[in-house]
């Protein structure tokens, strides 16, 4: 939220400029709406640069765009990475599920979404106790979160693409599991090891580790839940 007249940042919910003077034309209500647009628009935007550099090199590209970040911008880029993993999974099952067992109601689809974060959950959760468990120097929740939104990215590409080629290109989509199983792979080393700070001989077994603890937490949660 900004003045009209001087162009001077306001808080939300400010009646009067602290700069020039000018008093506010914008409702409370509208202000906040305005800000979160306004952050959404921010965030959205440094997921898809941070998108742009990981994908060229995952291994130089994770910390690069982690430390170009503040903690909790970090963060926010990590659940943006997880929402469009989560949106990705959905229309890849929209378009399978009708070739299987009929058209998907909108309790389904919503079901979908909600399922679809159990992955980034258990992804998070798995991080952070790997952290602990094998000793990370560094590290913290904020960056937890981005390593586990990156490393599902790959999948969720996978999840669209197969949806959209349809159940008979079982050989393309194999392929593209194959890239996204090496860049997840890579981004959850990397992020061991250079945003954890976990040493290298430790996180050589940490990832086979998170890997495991999130399948299974998910498969817990999984079957609770459907």
């Amino acid at each position: 939220m900004f003045c009209e007249q001087c162009g001077h940042e306001l808080a939300i919910g400010t009646t009067m400029c602290s700069s020039c003077g000018t008093p506010t034309t914008t409702s409370p209500a509208s202000a906040f709406a305005s800000h979160v647009g306004e952050k959404v628009k921010s965030r959205s935007q440094d997921a898809l640069k941070a998108v742009r550099t990981i994908a060229t090199n995952p291994v130089a590209g994770l910390p690069t765009a982690f430390q170009s970040l503040e903690k909790r911008q970090a963060m926010e880029v990590g659940i943006a990475f997880a929402i469009a993993f989560d949106v990705c999974v959905a229309v890849g099952l929209f378009f399978l599920l009708p070739r299987w067992a009929g058209s998907p109601g909108f309790g389904d689809i919503v079901k979908f979404l909600f399922l679809g974060l159990v992955p980034f959950g258990a992804l998070s959760g798995a991080a952070a106790l790997a952290r602990q468990v094998f000793h990370g120097s560094g590290g913290c929740i904020e960056g937890d979160l981005f390593i586990a939104g990156a490393s599902l990215l790959p999948f969720g590409l996978v999840a669209l693409l197969a949806g959209i080629a349809g159940a008979g290109n079982v050989e393309v989509t194999a392929i593209v599991i194959v890239f996204a199983l090496s860049y997840t792979i890579l981004i959850l080393y990397t992020g061991c090891t250079r945003i954890s700070q976990i040493a290298e001989v430790r996180a050589a077994p940490a990832v086979p580790v998170i890997v495991l603890v999130a399948g299974w937490v998910s498969k817990i949660l999984f079957a609770a839940m459907l």
